[in-house]
């Protein structure tokens, strides 16, 4: 694949406009300079996190809790130094085959000793998710949120962008709270907190969450 450009791009999934530049990148990740993973990653969910405009404390708290699953890395905490690539968890590689897949057996190896022992709140959209399922003994930790909108025709969905904008900014407020010296320690919690952003709530239980964004349909909050 080192020397098919084309076959490269295939197999990460690169749109024909950024291919070349993100190959180069790619074959110097080696040398390239890094940057913390919450600075270096870009796009709608980090947009409505809004890292760069978060009081010192806050980013401090994110550096330390927040986990970024990647294709590359396997999982990364926001404050740990990344170089720049491209790598989706969906690619597929020679000898390896799909990225997600590789990563499933490392990090149900690796991941547990990185959560520490408070709740859990999985963000993750379904290429993350499939790489790491957590087992039955971080069963009574885990929220999974899923952040819904109104649909045109009715009813609840995801959208894609709402999601992930109502997601940043979940994930702000939550960090927030901690580091203002409040806790976050159920999935009650995190539906007061979203409530507490003009939110609603769908669905609650222990490890389920089921947020509604009050964006019209079709529109971007």
């Amino acid at each position: 694949m080192a020397g098919d450009p084309a076959e490269a791009a295939a197999a990460l999934l690169l749109p024909p406009g950024v291919a070349h530049d993100a190959l180069a990148q790619n074959r110097s990740v080696r040398e390239s300079a890094t940057t913390p993973a919450l600075r270096r990653y870009a796009g709608v969910v980090y947009d409505g996190l809004g890292y760069e405009g978060l009081p010192e404390r806050v980013q401090r708290v994110a550096g330390r809790d927040v986990l970024i699953f990647s294709g590359l890395w396997g999982v990364l905490r926001g404050n740990e130094p990344v170089p720049d690539y491209r790598v989706p968890a969906k690619a597929v590689l020679p000898g390896i085959g799909a990225a997600a897949r590789f990563w499933r057996k490392v990090l149900d190896r690796e991941l547990p000793a990185m959560l520490g022992r408070g709740l859990i709140v999985d963000l993750r959209s379904s290429d993350y998710a499939a790489m790491w399922r957590p087992g039955p003994a971080l069963a009574g930790r885990i929220v999974v949120a899923r952040l819904l909108s109104p649909l045109p025709r009715g009813g609840l969905g995801v959208i894609s962008y709402n999601s992930k904008s109502a997601k940043g900014r979940l994930a702000a407020a939550l960090l927030s709270q901690v580091a203002d010296g409040g806790s976050v320690r159920s999935a009650d919690d995190v539906a007061r907190t979203w409530l507490a952003l003009g939110g609603e709530v769908d669905r609650a239980d222990s490890g389920r969450l089921d947020l509604v964004t009050r964006s019209a349909p079709g529109t971007r909050s």
